[in-house]
C-alpha cells in the first residue's frame, strides 16, 4: 500500500476552515505543514525532506488556501492504490466566490498557457464542461491535492517561472505552472521502447475542493518559520535535513 506525505506550505496558517481539517487527514497521510515561508524556500525544503525519507511514495501538495476534508484524500488514496498514476490530484475553484458555480472557473486547463508571464493566460475548464468520467487528463493543475509519484519527483525540482525568463530559479512565482510544463515537455521511453512525449496528469472531479483564495492574511516574513509534522514541531526555521 503506497505511503503519502502531504506537504502544504502555508505563509499563511490563518484560514480556519483549512486548519481544522489538517488534523483529520493524518488518517490517510502524513502531514508536511512548512509554515511562514516564502513559497520557493516551502517547496524546496519539503521536497527534500521528501526525498531524503524512502517511505514515502507519492509527495501530495495541497496549496494553504483550499479546504482539504478527509474524504477528498480518502479518495484519492483509492485512486492511487487502484491507478498508480505518475501525477494525479483534485479541483478547486479559481476565485472563492466561484465555488460551486455551474459557470465558475476550476484552476485545471486542457491547455498550458505561455511561459511568457507577460502574454500568460490561463483557459480554465469551466465547471459546466467537465466531462461524463470521473477521471481524466489535463495539462495543467494548480497543486489542488497533486499526488506525484516519487520517480517524478525526483526528476523535477520546484522552480519558480523565473527559470524562463532567465532570471533563475527562485525568483518568481508559479510553481504549479512550471511544474506543468516540466511534465509536458519530458521525454520517456516504456517498455517497449517507443518515445513518449509528456507525463500524463490526472484530475479526479469527485475531489472537489473549496479553495478560500482572499482568506487569511500573510504571514511570510513577518514570523519565525516553522516545521511541523502531523501537528508536532519538528523544527524552527529551515534548519539544513
Amino acid at each position: 500500500m503506497s505511503k503519502l506525505l502531504l506537504f502544504r506550505g502555508s505563509p499563511r496558517s490563518n484560514i480556519p476552515d483549512v486548519e481544522i481539517e489538517n488534523p483529520k487527514l493524518e488518517k490517510y497521510a502524513d502531514v508536511l505543514c512548512v509554515r511562514y515561508a516564502f513559497e520557493f524556500d516551502a517547496y524546496k525544503w519539503a521536497r527534500d525532506y521528501f526525498l531524503s525519507h524512502p517511505e514515502y511514495d507519492y509527495f501530495v501538495i495541497a496549496t494553504d488556501d483550499i479546504v482539504v476534508k478527509p474524504e477528498h484524500l480518502k479518495q484519492l488514496k483509492e485512486d492511487i492504490e487502484k491507478r498508480h498514476d505518475a501525477v494525479i490530484g483534485g479541483m478547486m475553484n479559481v476565485d472563492q466566490h466561484e465555488y460551486m458555480d455551474d459557470w465558475g472557473n476550476l484552476n485545471i486547463c486542457y491547455e498550458l498557457g505561455l511561459k511568457d508571464r507577460k502574454l500568460r493566460e490561463y483557459i480554465w475548464i469551466k465547471r459546466n464542461q467537465l466531462p461524463v468520467e470521473d477521471i481524466f487528463q489535463v495539462n495543467f493543475n494548480g497543486f489542488a491535492l497533486l499526488a506525484i509519484r516519487r520517480d517524478i519527483v525526483k526528476l523535477f525540482p520546484f522552480h519558480s517561472d523565473g527559470i524562463f525568463r532567465g532570471t533563475g530559479v527562485s525568483f518568481g512565482a508559479s510553481l504549479d505552472f512550471v511544474f506543468c510544463w516540466n511534465c509536458y515537455e519530458y521525454e520517456w521511453m516504456d517498455k517497449d521502447g517507443k518515445m513518449n512525449m509528456s507525463i500524463p496528469i490526472f484530475v479526479d472531479q469527485r475531489i472537489d475542493m473549496q479553495h478560500l483564495r482572499t482568506s487569511g492574511e500573510i504571514q511570510a516574513g513577518n514570523r519565525e518559520k516553522e516545521v511541523w509534522l502531523n501537528g508536532k514541531l519538528l523544527q524552527m526555521g529551515l534548519n539544513p535535513l
